[in-house]
């Protein structure tokens, strides 16, 4: 804007203007208004020339408007610059702080289980459906995975199971699904059951223990980890915690309500077990 207005365009405005009353107070005398002519004293031009005054220094504030708002403008673009620069720098940092997170709880759960080999795999998909809960990873058979093997979080919370492979990728049906199973220990008190999804419960984000038995000993906040029983899964992989207890419909079986400890439909960094010691 300032390349179409300069303080000397404004100084040749206001002489324009000052040429123009001459030239009108010239004809007037020319003319023999001796009225007119009467007025040409210096009361007459004081208010002229304060008026002049005022002209020039609206117009050189009008100009220094400007010319500091072109200023301004390309100081606000620098500045959104850094702070984009600065975002970029927090979300670099964030996610070499949630990485280092992940590695060093991975690292407690390896040394806890020394027999356990993993694959880490990243979710790419999941399955839309009321009545299924499963995702789709980055790696399949030619990574080492295969049907069957267990897929858990970094610190070795249990997030399901894979049902399908492919050579690139590979599809895990999660514990909140109907048809998923496996056998399940209260740690505290030693009673066995099986985990199972459960229609209503998974709107819930909840599992069901079930086949626990009457006289089982099993309290609000009790930590549910898998059995081992029949060689699929490690033992004392992390399911989660009791939140209450309820029967079934008949009203003959009891069951536990389990909410899982791995934060299922929120991951996207997990780890797929190809192999493990089977317990004796």
């Amino acid at each position: 804007m300032k390349d179409f207005i300069s303080k000397k365009g404004i100084y040749i405005a206001v002489a324009a203007v000052v040429v123009a009353i001459a030239a009108a107070i010239s004809v007037a005398v020319s003319g023999g208004n001796s009225g007119f002519a009467n007025m040409l004293s210096e009361p007459f031009f004081k208010p002229i020339k304060g008026a002049m005054t005022s002209l020039v220094g609206s117009l050189e504030h009008i100009y220094d408007y400007m010319y500091r708002y072109d200023e301004l403008q390309a100081e606000n673009e620098r500045l959104l610059a850094r702070v984009a620069e600065l975002e970029r720098d927090y979300r670099e940092y964030t996610e070499v702080s949630e990485e280092n997170e992940r590695l060093h709880k991975l690292l407690g759960f390896a040394e806890r289980h020394e027999d356990i080999v993993m694959e880490p795999v990243s979710v790419i998909s999941w399955t839309a459906s009321n009545f299924s809960s499963s995702f789709t990873v980055s790696k399949g058979t030619s990574a080492g995975i295969a049907v069957g093997d267990p897929i858990v979080t970094a610190n070795g919370y249990l997030v399901g199971q894979v049902t399908s492979a492919t050579s690139s990728s590979c599809t895990v049906t999660t514990l909140l699904d109907t048809t998923f199973r496996v056998g399940a220990v209260i740690y505290e008190s030693g009673d066995t059951g099986v985990i199972s999804g459960d229609h209503q419960l998974m709107k819930e984000d909840r599992v069901k223990l079930a086949y626990i038995g009457d006289e089982a000993n099993i309290m609000t906040g009790s930590t549910v980890v898998t059995s081992g029983s029949g060689g699929l899964f490690p033992a004392g992989l992390v399911i989660g915690k009791v939140s209450g207890i309820s029967v079934s419909s008949s009203g003959l079986d009891p069951f536990a309500i389990v909410e899982p400890s791995a934060d299922i439909g929120e991951s996207a960094h997990l780890y797929v077990i190809t192999d493990f010691a089977v317990s004796e």
